[in-house]
């Protein structure tokens, strides 16, 4: 799974746009993984848009960030996954 992440680009309310450096590219809603009182304010229409890319991770000024390896599964699949669905890809990757 390449994580390296070339370019993230915010599309309005909580969907951002992913590239790849292998060329693939998603487009995202985030919503449904914002939870926690560290993305509280990642949810607001002018925060959210703030982020940077620093290490394939993206991180926002508060320090809230997406692991790059959660986000490329979910860029394939097309959806933000549960924690139970992302566990379970990750435990079987790991094996």
């Amino acid at each position: 799974m390449n994580t390296t992440l070339q370019k993230a680009e915010p599309m309005g309310g909580t969907v951002v746009c992913l590239l790849y450096a292998d060329g693939f590219s998603a487009t995202l809603d985030l919503a449904p993984a914002l939870h926690g009182p560290i993305f509280e304010p990642v949810k607001t229409p002018d925060y959210f848009p703030q982020f940077q890319i620093e290490s394939d991770t993206l991180r926002w000024p508060n320090g809230a960030d997406i692991d790059p390896c959660v986000l490329r599964l979910w860029a394939e699949k097309g959806k933000v996954l549960s924690q139970a669905e992302t566990d379970a890809y990750f435990s079987v990757a790991v094996a």
